[in-house]
């Protein structure tokens, strides 16, 4: 899982909400975009409250922690295929970024269809909102993926629509503003076997911001986001999940917070609310080294505090009724929670 392991150093924050529900509208394809208003109703969570018990902590928690990375794991591959791969990002980004095909679309108005990196093809159609023969704001688009391998350790099937939603610089340099949505994703992303697909209907914005080079930004915003992988299904409904990459390689401490986060999980058949008390820290691409979570139930006062004592010792303090006192604790370890 990737979302603490990236071999960049980055800071990644999570101000959102995670839960499973039934996707809302948003068709099955095409660029007739529709407003936020119109995909859908959202529905309520289709499952219960999860209740923290002694018996089920370890696996509540190791739920919430391996369904956020994934989930960001997904959106930062997406983002991939689109942001060029910078020096400030050389492994967030694909080796072989999209971006110059909607470049070619925008400037010829035709359909082009390119061969991966290793394997498989990518199709990019579009329709230029504003100049013909630029990228510009409003500029519309399809991406098909035929098995596309670029040899970046994973390889998609399925398409993808976006919509440009700012644009400041030139992405092909250092310094830029990226921005756009991405709707009718129905992609599925393999990763060494394990395969995630984003249900019809998703809706989600990425943005990549180097303005303020060497530091740059990664930030997901998902509307509706409802991911399968062989181990859970699960969405993620709002706020914003941004990774900050440092250019300076000398700087090697990774930072991860989390604020006002839900996740309903169909593997834990309930849903939990979780958030960073301290930032978890981690050298680059090794495991959290320190930190602290803490994940409590939606209704109810349940709680477990997840305290990174080391990279190989993880303290889990359960409160059952919200009193403040220590049911009871057990050790794990980061390698076990995160899978």
């Amino acid at each position: 899982m990737r979302i603490f392991r990236l071999y960049v150093t980055f800071t990644l924050v999570i101000a959102g909400v995670v839960s499973t529900v039934g996707s809302g509208g948003g068709g099955g394809g095409g660029l007739g975009f529709p407003d936020t208003g119109d995909i859908g109703t959202i529905e309520p969570p289709l499952l219960p409250p999860e209740i923290i018990t002694i018996a089920n902590a370890q696996a509540v928690a190791a739920t919430v922690i391996q369904d956020a990375g994934q989930a960001l794991d997904f959106a930062a591959t997406i983002g991939g295929q689109i942001f060029p791969s910078l020096p400030s990002a050389p492994d967030l980004l694909s080796s072989h970024s999209k971006f110059e095909l909607l470049a070619t679309v925008a400037a010829i108005g035709e359909p082009v269809t390119e061969k991966c990196g290793a394997d498989g093809t990518v199709t990019v159609s579009g329709y230029p909102e504003n100049d013909p023969v630029s990228l510009s704001e409003q500029d519309a688009f399809d991406l098909v993926f035929n098995a596309c391998d670029d040899g970046d350790g994973y390889a998609l099937d399925g398409s993808f629509s976006l919509i440009m939603d700012q644009l400041l610089g030139d992405p092909r340099t250092d310094v830029f503003n990226l921005s756009y949505e991405l709707r009718f994703v129905t992609v599925a992303v393999t990763f060494d076997g394990d395969t995630r697909t984003a249900s019809p209907g998703s809706l989600f914005r990425l943005t990549w911001d180097s303005t303020e080079f060497p530091v740059t930004v990664l930030s997901l915003t998902p509307y509706v986001l409802e991911l399968t992988s062989q181990t859970d299904v699960y969405s993620l409904l709002s706020g914003v999940h941004s990774q900050t990459v440092s250019a300076d390689i000398s700087v090697t401490t990774t930072l991860v917070e989390v604020g006002e986060a839900q996740l309903v999980s169909r593997s834990n058949g309930g849903s939990v609310v979780y958030e960073t008390i301290v930032p978890l820290r981690a050298p680059d691409g090794q495991d959290a080294e320190s930190g602290e979570i803490l994940i409590s139930q939606l209704f109810g006062n349940g709680s477990i505090h997840i305290v990174i004592e080391s990279s190989t010792s993880v303290r889990l303090d359960i409160d059952l009724d919200g009193d403040g006192t220590v049911d009871d604790s057990q050790y794990t370890t980061w390698v076990a929670l995160r899978g």
